[in-house]
């Protein structure tokens, strides 16, 4: 009998123990940050066109309407190139939540007006674009992103020539890839 009364009085004790140690870590527990509203900073960009990549940069200026939506004022050069562009991003975000699980996927529309040099004359073409890009947070409790992007565009109009020296054998194209790692602080 006194087996019983002293195993029931471990079991007991050990069930007490373990109340104390859940209620001290949930007292611990911070609620999710709340989403900012701008967003601003930039990116390393690759861009390809007719057989070339270029390296670029890309700075950006972001408000973020909700959980789901944000526009983007964005300008961005890709050298020795020279191409160009000033435009607008909308983004639609539709998976995960930036504050908290650290990252978020979205897809983006964009409208840009692009600069071109093309035979010593600079010619302005509109651009819409389509893309798909990730926003995620390396530390928990960071006051900046990452985000990561792929994009390709169509340019209206006159598109990008390389310059070949003979007019004949010049190639032209109006589609444009682009490849985005940049940091923004909010």
């Amino acid at each position: 009998m006194r087996k019983i009364l002293f195993l029931l009085a471990i079991v007991v004790s050990s069930s007490w123990a373990g109340f104390f140690i859940e209620e001290g870590s949930a007292a611990k527990t911070e609620p999710a940050r709340e989403l900012p509203t701008w967003f601003y900073g930039g990116s390393v960009d690759l861009g390809y066109y007719i057989r070339s990549i270029d390296v670029g940069v890309n700075v950006e200026g972001e408000y973020r309407l909700g959980k789901h939506n944000s526009f983007a004022l964005f300008a961005d050069a890709l050298f020795p190139g020279c191409v160009f562009g000033v435009g607008l991003d909308w983004r639609f975000f539709f998976g995960g939540s930036l504050m908290e699980l650290t990252y978020d996927d979205y897809v983006k529309v964009g409208f840009s007006g692009v600069f071109v040099k093309n035979y010593d004359e600079l010619n302005v073409a509109p651009m819409i674009s389509l893309g798909y890009g990730r926003d995620f947070m390396p530390l928990q409790k960071a006051s900046f992103l990452v985000r990561l992007e792929i994009s390709v565009g169509y340019m209206f109009g006159e598109g990008i020539v390389e310059d070949d020296n003979d007019q004949f054998l010049n190639r032209e194209t109006n589609f444009l890839a682009h490849f985005n790692i940049g940091v923004l602080l909010f």
